[in-house]
């Protein structure tokens, strides 16, 4: 589940904003939002599972200093996170429990 540290910890130390957060994710900046301040998807659900692989990804390039990006220019660090997307949401969600 996406909920408590791994998440938070994404969303504050991967340097991305929320826009670029829901690319990643496959879902809207107001989705991200809501993950953050109100409550995360329902456990169980497709959403949850992915988010989870997902999460899990984001963190592993945080600990290995592969996230933050370095400053590169808008067009670079775009095309970075579209690849980055498609990669993460081509991914096997986590298996139901």
């Amino acid at each position: 589940m996406i909920t408590g540290t791994g998440f938070a910890l994404v969303v504050t130390s991967a340097g991305f904003s929320r826009t670029e957060l829901a690319e990643l994710y496959g879902v809207s900046r107001q989705t991200i939002h809501y993950w953050i301040n109100v409550a995360p998807p329902r456990e169980g659900s497709y959403t949850a599972r992915m988010a989870e692989v997902i999460t899990a990804a984001l963190l592993n390039s945080v600990q290995r200093k592969i996230l933050p990006f370095a400053a590169v220019s808008w067009e670079i660090r775009a095309a970075r996170i579209a690849r980055m997307a498609r990669t993460l949401q081509s991914l096997k969600p986590a298996p139901a429990k």
